[in-house]
């Protein structure tokens, strides 16, 4: 489980301190698929960076199955992850000259599996992936949506709890696009929990829940709702 306690994020801006985000309070319960919606410049990807341990909060807390991230050490909140958590980024992150296999290896090998059962594993959900004929490419042989895919697998590898996703359908092929929202599907029937920053409407809709960043505050869907129509009534 995460839990988000009176949470603030600050940002200094020529003398003067803005407030990113803030929460009160907010629950993601294990083998929940939470979707995070918002305008661009809203904090959706300062929160996923709160959530997964690489943003120290202003004030409050994160905590992830108890534990109080920030109470932590680097060193610390970097082994949490490294047990509990996989990241899924726009912006793939992979090594330019290591092979998609290899690529998907690099996870395993800082776990001291052996070599032989890294190598299994990999080219297993390279292959789940349609990636079984493009083991050997390296990330500029590949297409975007492959690339995506090889990074999935790099996440999946590991085989985490918690999947945080940050616009991982962006600037992706339609069959591409899809394979990827399957496996969100396949990793939720499987109790993973999921947390997936997106402006698209239809992967929202994937998940079966929605939060609302609205004016820095982060909100279930409903009262999102709610709050925008008191605007354009107050208007």
């Amino acid at each position: 489980m995460i839990q988000l306690e009176a949470i603030r994020k600050d940002y200094q801006r020529r003398g003067q301190a803005l407030t990113a985000f803030q929460c009160e309070s907010q629950r993601i319960e294990d083998g929940e698929y939470i979707a995070i919606v918002g305008p661009s410049g809203s904090g959706k990807t300062t929160l996923l960076s709160m959530l997964g341990g690489m943003l120290s909060p202003t004030t409050g807390r994160v905590l992830v199955d108890g534990v109080s991230l920030y109470e932590h050490s680097v060193a610390e909140r970097s082994a949490i992850r490294g047990r509990k958590m996989g990241f899924v980024f726009q912006s793939f992150n992979l090594i330019p000259y290591l092979s998609a296999l290899q690529n998907v290896q690099i996870p395993l090998s800082f776990s001291g599996i052996p070599a032989a059962e890294q190598q299994a594993r990999a080219t297993e959900m390279l292959t789940h992936l349609g990636l079984a004929e493009r083991l050997h490419h390296k990330p500029s042989e590949l297409s975007v949506g492959q690339q995506q895919r090889v990074a999935l697998a790099r996440t999946l590898v590991n085989d985490p709890q918690i999947i945080l996703a940050d616009e991982p359908t962006g600037n992706l092929d339609p069959t591409s696009r899809e394979v990827v929202l399957e496996t969100f599907d396949q990793c939720h029937q499987q109790g993973r929990t999921l947390v997936v920053v997106t402006h698209d409407p239809s992967v929202a809709q994937r998940a079966t829940r929605r939060l609302t960043l609205v004016d820095g505050m982060l909100v279930d869907e409903d009262k999102a709702s709610s709050a925008v129509s008191a605007r354009v009534s107050a208007a």
